[in-house]
């Protein structure tokens, strides 16, 4: 009897300990808590008042200021309150503090039509000031962020452009993309331009020196022989009368032998 009369007594004494905390959220138009950040004790209940646009309290973690928490459980968050200008009653969202070990830290996630936490918008309970862990670091964080967002979408834009400005010639996409697979034409030439001789610009002139991964029809066409103006003696009509021409001259011996005797 005597410990639920003292259990009894100490209620009503933690209940006036208890604090309520509110913190405007949007205010005046501005990309901001106000409060930026609160100093609460176990048992204080913190309410977040949305004054206008379309705003969230998002948990996010001090190492990732714009990102919701994932570990060591899921952040809490309030959802987007949307606050239509012509509003008469303003929604509010609260929790309950039940561990002061360390701060909290939370931003709003809005993205549209700007990024709400890369701006600044964000809040944290129980950050101490003057530790390496201060809001204004956290915030500093958050808004860092855009800038390494910023100089990563340039630095991708500039290496578009200098990928775009070293794109083979149409006469080399032949050669190096375009020749596994593929058939050579009349001329020789494999999807590629020609030069006069039907023989693709850069290819190689012998098999050993083929491009690589060429396999089948297209292994030839770096050896496939050209033809000049005045005629190539490999080529099969060529080798023909050659074998005609010695004949003949046979012929013309055996004739000449004939007669002198």
């Amino acid at each position: 009897m005597r410990f639920s009369l003292a259990v009894a007594a100490l209620a009503p004494v933690l209940s006036a300990s208890a604090a309520d905390i509110l913190v405007l959220v949007g205010a005046g138009g501005q990309l901001a808590f106000s409060p930026s950040n609160v100093t609460a004790n176990v048992g204080d209940t913190i309410a977040f008042q949305f004054q206008g646009k379309n705003h969230s309290v998002t948990q996010s973690t001090f190492a990732n200021p714009c990102q919701i928490q994932t570990t060591p459980a899921q952040g809490i968050d309030s959802g987007f309150q949307f606050v239509d200008n012509t509003s008469s009653t303003l929604p509010q969202w609260s929790f309950t503090v039940d561990n002061t070990s360390a701060p909290l830290w939370f931003f709003c996630a809005q993205t549209n039509p700007a990024n709400h936490c890369q701006k600044g918008m964000v809040f944290s309970v129980n950050a101490n000031p003057n530790s390496p862990k201060s809001f204004a670091v956290f915030q500093q964080a958050a808004m860092g962020n855009a800038a390494d967002v910023e100089a990563s979408a340039a630095a991708a834009a500039s290496a578009a452009g200098s990928g775009a400005a070293a794109a083979p010639t149409p006469t080399d996409s032949g050669i190096s993309g375009g020749i596994s697979g593929a058939t050579p034409s009349a001329d020789g030439a494999a999807g590629g331009a020609a030069t006069a001789g039907g023989v693709p610009t850069g290819a190689a002139t012998d098999g050993a020196n083929a491009v690589n991964g060429a396999t089948g029809a297209n292994s030839g066409l770096t050896s496939q022989p050209t033809t000049s103006a005045g005629g190539n003696s490999t080529a099969p009509g060529n080798s023909a009368f050659r074998v005609g021409g010695s004949t003949m001259s046979l012929v013309a011996a055996v004739g000449l032998t004939v007669f002198l005797l």
